[in-house]
């Protein structure tokens, strides 16, 4: 063989080393964000066997959903810096390993039959949400790194995005099947055996990657914003539950005033900001930003209104729950590859107000569902829902890149993602706290139910209009930046 001839054959070789390596880097990103959204949607099925088995109050199984989506919102803040710093395979493995733990964790909760129970449900939902918020922003900076081409990067991004789909959607199913066959500790079992393989892989196959220069860790703004989220969302359960003027509602919402406007001040004040406040200046990226918020509070607190509903008032089976929620998070799954190829056609505020809007209708239509509303009538209606899930979700981050300057994308990705999922911690505390105050004063579960739906779609019908606003000024742009 000919020195050429053996140095194209090395070349060659090369360059599938690095397509298959590539290739394990997309796939294990998808995974990841695949094992962090199944638990949001896997626990919300099981909230009546949960509530049955353990006695637990609405309140507590407020904090069921929100003690897994707490660390999350409030891990993603530093997770992406830690992958940089640290290296974002190694963050991957550690979020694999606290999903696992937590999981774990929250399995031994199914085993027990005292009071003990609901509080060691909240710790290992916990530990698997703090694993969840560092494998969120690793999984998309994985990508970044494998596709350095931002034109390639989209599709795969796509792609990540439905793995993130996937996992809403299949969570119910896989919940209500085990729920038909064992004690509702087990729906944490597939959780942990896929976080397993997945770090069994990324050990043996995940390349490290780091980008370390300029990063640099903001403490007292994670802490700050850690406490503002935490004490919000436990003031908003507490008032619902036991007043707006009982002493917990009181102080936990102090707190996270005092909290919040400390976290400003430390990011205005930062040479290397958590967030980069800044960036809303723009009226457009603000925007993006409440849209964020509003379609994740909108996703995950009608998940957790729809399973407490069907479950205790039509007396639905977890799997019947299941097979519901399906025609949601299922149908945005099989939406989300289409509007990701139309994502260039259009606007990308222009279509996040259009799935607004479409949520806001979704929701109207469900104000209609009673105690008798029947499969058909129901499937339908959440249909329509699952559709605009899909548009809000494929659109919102192009929204929120797409209003800033090329060197701040990374930081706008991060606060977006960060304001989302503060939408989805609130989503279940907000909705669950109408619920209750409804309920406590009188109405029967099917009025108390329409009157979170109507105050959901009045947020969203807020937030499409500042989209369909902040568009247009977008069409004669100002530096704001």
């Amino acid at each position: 063989m000919s020195s050429s001839t053996a140095e194209h054959a090395e070349d060659m070789s090369g360059t599938i080393d690095e397509h298959r390596s590539r290739e394990m880097t997309i796939g294990l990103a998808v995974l990841g964000v695949f094992v962090t959204y199944v638990p949001i949607t896997a626990v919300a099925v099981a909230l009546t066997t949960i509530g049955n088995a353990t006695g637990a109050s609405t309140s507590d199984l407020q904090w069921v959903s929100d003690s897994y989506v707490i660390p999350m919102a409030a891990a993603v803040l530093s997770a992406g810096v830690f992958g940089d710093l640290y290296g974002r395979r190694r963050i991957y493995l550690i979020g694999m390993l606290l999903t696992i733990l937590g999981a774990a964790i929250a399995g031994v909760a199914g085993t027990l039959a005292d009071v003990s129970t609901i509080h060691l449900l909240w710790a290992g939902q916990a530990v698997s949400g703090l694993g969840a918020g560092m494998l969120l922003p690793t999984t998309l900076a994985l990508i970044g790194h494998a596709v350095p081409n931002p034109r390639e990067r989209g599709k795969f991004i796509g792609i990540w995005a439905t793995g993130m789909m996937l996992g809403l959607a299949l969570g119910p199913l896989v919940a209500g099947g085990i729920l038909e066959f064992a004690e509702w500790g087990w729906i944490f079992a597939p959780t942990a055996v896929l976080a397993a393989g997945a770090g069994v892989f990324a050990i043996a196959k995940l390349p490290e990657s780091q980008s370390p220069e300029g990063r640099h860790l903001d403490w007292p703004g994670q802490i700050s914003a850690t406490i503002a989220i935490a004490s919000s969302i436990y003031g908003i359960i507490e008032g619902g539950a036991s007043g707006w003027t009982s002493p917990h509602a009181i102080i936990g919402l102090g707190v996270a005033g005092v909290a919040f406007a400390t976290f400003v001040i430390i990011e205005l004040r930062a040479t290397t900001p958590l967030m980069n406040l800044a960036l809303f200046r723009s009226p457009t990226f603000s925007a993006a930003g409440f849209s964020a918020f509003i379609a994740l509070f909108s996703i995950v607190g009608s998940m957790f209104l729809l399973s407490l509903f069907l479950g205790s008032v039509q007396q639905l089976s977890p799997l019947e729950i299941g097979w519901r929620l399906l025609f949601v998070t299922g149908v945005g799954a099989l939406i989300n590859p289409l509007v990701g190829l139309t994502m260039h056609r259009f606007n990308a505020m222009t279509l996040l107000a259009g799935g607004l809007a479409l949520a806001a209708v979704g929701m109207l239509l469900l104000t209609v569902v009673d105690e008798s509303t029947g499969f058909v009538d129901l499937a339908w209606r959440l249909a329509i829902y699952g559709i605009s899930v899909a548009v809000m979700m494929t659109s919102v981050s192009t929204a929120a890149i797409n209003a800033v300057p090329w060197h701040l994308a990374g930081m706008a990705a991060a606060a977006n993602t960060a304001m989302r999922q503060y939408g989805g911690a609130l989503g279940p505390a907000v909705l669950g706290a109408v619920f209750a105050i409804r309920v406590n004063g009188g109405a029967n579960p099917a009025g108390a139910f329409h009157t979170a739906l109507i105050l959901t779609a009045v947020l969203l019908a807020i937030a499409a209009i500042g989209c369909l606003v902040a568009s247009r000024s977008s069409a004669n742009p100002t530096n704001h930046l």
